[in-house]
């Protein structure tokens, strides 16, 4: 389903409005002059009233409905254009690097890559899930509260590519996990229950991490903050980076979010897209432009998630993204 606020779904959403309005109100003029000057009335043969097909009756017409009939039709045109380019300005003007959520994304034959120029430490929301994960940054510990989830009994923990699981203390529904998390490692902590199903997820991204959809790694971003994706594109023997003559053109798509910019080789800066979200959950990506035998392949999703070191506490469950655009 697209998501209900972005900035073109908003606006899709004021020209129907506009023109349901326009189209009805034409409608029901046509309907009225079809049935009030259909063949079979006799027309009045008075000189005042006798309406001559092909002139203009000089004689008798409403000088304040013709001015209405060019004024009105003016002002709608003019509103929508001004619509149209509030949305242009509010996606094309790229926020600042240094306030904004950077992420390079580098396309390439056939996945996606993902670079993280700023660290992201994320989890789920505590208010539905019932647990809740604090990082002590001094001992590098963590601390599991899982008391208002009964079901929570597990945890598997992973730092790097290691993997360990651990039961929780049911009896206290708080438990610490004694080991050393660093802030230079990818760290993982997924609570189960006894069955295995996902519970509550809690992850942090180091800062130059990278994440690859053919490991079937998703794009995470923080909620309620302006995320920059800068675009790259890789040649088809991974040898040069945003290529004039071997390069591969791809295209960034997020189709829920109306959104997409090309990967255009021979753009040294290459291309940027941005976005701000605030509604948590899981959206598709996929290449809209055709870059070879295994286009198909190139899809991958973004996971919009709670950053916990951003000030952030939730994400806003109740509306979707706010706007979104591009530049190249």
């Amino acid at each position: 389903m697209v998501a209900e606020d972005t900035v073109f779904s908003v606006l899709y959403e004021k020209f129907l409005f506009w023109g349901i309005l326009v189209g009805a109100i034409t409608i029901a003029w046509l309907l009225y002059a079809m049935i009030r000057y259909r063949a079979s009335i006799v027309p009045d043969t008075t000189e005042l009233d006798h309406i001559v097909v092909g002139s203009f009756p000089v004689d008798r017409h409403n000088t304040k409905i013709e001015v209405l009939f060019y004024v009105v039709p003016t002002i709608i045109v003019v509103w929508l254009v001004v619509l149209a380019l509030a949305s242009n300005t509010a996606v094309w003007v790229i926020p600042d690097d240094e306030e904004a959520f950077d992420i390079e994304v580098v396309g390439q034959q056939w996945f996606w890559e993902f670079k993280y120029n700023d660290e992201l430490t994320w989890q789920d929301d505590a208010r539905v899930s019932g647990i809740d994960v604090a990082w002590d940054i001094v001992d590098d510990n963590i601390t599991i509260q899982h008391l208002s989830n009964p079901d929570a009994t597990n945890v598997t923990v992973t730092v790097g590519t290691d993997s360990e699981s651990h039961a929780l203390d049911v009896a206290t529904g708080s438990t610490i996990i004694e080991k050393t998390f660093r802030k230079f490692s990818s760290l993982s902590v997924v609570v189960e229950d006894s069955a295995g199903n996902e519970l509550h997820r809690w992850g942090h991204i180091p800062l130059n991490h990278k994440l690859s959809t053919a490991a079937g790694d998703h794009l995470i971003v923080p909620c309620d903050d302006e995320v920059v994706l800068n675009l790259f594109s890789y040649t088809s023997d991974y040898s040069e980076l945003n290529s004039t003559y071997w390069g591969v053109q791809h295209s960034f798509w997020l189709p829920e979010w109306g959104i997409k910019e090309d990967l255009v080789p021979g753009l040294e800066g290459g291309t940027v897209m941005w976005f701000m979200a605030d509604d948590p959950g899981t959206f598709n990506i996929r290449c809209a432009e055709y870059c070879g035998l295994d286009h198909s392949k190139m899809v991958g999703y973004v996971d919009v998630v709670s950053p916990v070191s951003y000030g952030a506490e939730y994400c806003d469950v109740d509306t979707g993204v706010k706007k979104a655009g591009g530049s190249s």
